[in-house]
């Protein structure tokens, strides 16, 4: 799957932590934004594009539109009735009214708003019409731009669908931070059974490979409140250790069979548990293990020479004598211990670092060390 992601179903990431958790995660997220939506973004968006290119919008193409609009259309005509009954406009449920909302938006504030008309919309003008012919639209022109109004259970799979058209075509991963959406991956081939037959279902995760990345990430960090980590310090890490993250996906390809099989499960409650016992008994352990390695070292940050803890024991023979032999002279002494003690460090670096370049879990290791210090953030 792309390493990048596209954003769905709404314009607005509906939680700041995941979208700063997703920054661990993707190379990059889109989403589906008009070049004139009003911007209504929080602090955290602008600032992270004003910073860094992580976040992009894009807009869907007419043959994306068109590919969605026809689908959607044959079926409306098919199941005209039995869609009024379940999705009319009139039937949708209440909500308080919106602030600053006018025309039939106040009037209708349970609907969902689509954009509809104009550079960037989200709807083909053919469908609308059809969508209010069967009672399952109403439209609003206002300020030169034009909304449709839907059922929000009907503009979820919609927008759903409309995203599956639009990451298919661009090569992306569809990615949510709602639990309650299903995956985008196959809508299209399933609308008749999602509009029509109740009940029916989806795999929980479109792209389980980065949910389970998302999940390692989250839990190496869960003792920090990622809502006080910086932006600008995530965006830092993110060039930092751009490789690891490359070697932590191969680690991830390693579990295909058995992320596979999670990737299938409808209950998303039920998979993203399935994923936090494969990081238990699986990349965990690992990430223990070269922990303990990484001790096994005897490199540790502390004070002393160098500002590093070295064990003299485990160093040459020649620096206990070096001591002896310049007893009484510290100029001697310091010079001594520095001759055969650096090249001793020098290679137990060489060495650790090497090991972190060779493990599948060093991104882990340094998203625990650089972002999870216990001196830096507070606990929840």
């Amino acid at each position: 799957m792309s390493t990048i992601a596209l954003y769905y179903p709404r314009m607005r990431f509906q939680s700041e932590d995941w979208l700063k958790l997703a920054m661990l995660t993707w190379d990059q997220v889109g989403r589906i934004r008009p070049r004139l939506a009003m911007d209504a973004d929080s602090d955290l968006v602008r600032e992270l594009a004003a910073e860094s290119d992580f976040l992009f919008d894009l807009e869907p193409s007419e043959r994306e539109l068109d590919t969605v609009g026809r689908v959607f259309g044959e079926i409306v005509e098919l199941g005209g009735a039995s869609l009024r009954e379940r999705f009319s406009v009139a039937s949708a449920p209440q909500a308080p009214p919106q602030p600053h909302s006018a025309g039939l938006r106040a009037r209708y504030p349970g609907l969902t708003w689509v954009y509809a008309g104009g550079a960037g919309r989200k709807m083909t003008h053919h469908l609308l019409l059809s969508l209010v012919d069967a009672e399952l639209a109403i439209v609003q022109e206002q300020d030169g731009a034009t909304h449709v109004g839907l059922h929000p259970a009907f503009a979820r799979i919609y927008l759903t669908a409309l995203a599956d058209a639009v990451t298919e075509n661009a090569l992306l991963s569809p990615v949510t931070d709602e639990l309650d959406v299903h995956s985008a991956v196959g809508t299209l081939d399933r609308l008749y059974e999602l509009l029509l037959v109740k009940g029916t279902t989806r795999p929980a995760i479109g792209d389980v490979d980065h949910a389970y990345i998302h999940i390692a990430v989250e839990a190496v960090l869960r003792p920090v409140n990622i809502a006080e980590v910086p932006v600008r310090r995530l965006i830092d890490f993110r060039e930092r250790h751009a490789a690891e993250l490359a070697a932590f996906r191969k680690h991830v390809g390693s579990l295909a069979e058995e992320l596979a099989r999670i990737g299938a499960i409808e209950n998303p409650v039920a998979a993203h548990a399935h994923l936090h016992s494969v990081y238990r008994t699986t990349t965990k352990p690992q990430l223990d293990e070269l922990r303990r390695a990484l001790h096994g070292f005897g490199l540790e940050s502390g004070t002393g020479m160098l500002g590093l803890k070295v064990d003299l024991t485990g160093a040459s023979g020649t620096v206990v004598g070096g001591f002896a032999a310049a007893a009484g002279q510290p100029v001697v002494a310091a010079a001594g211990l520095t001759l055969t003690i650096a090249p001793y460090v020098a290679g137990r670096l060489k060495a650790r670092r090497t090991l972190r370049e060779q493990s599948s879990v060093a991104y882990l290791l340094a998203v625990d060390r650089d972002l999870a210090s216990r001196s830096l953030f507070k606990r929840r």
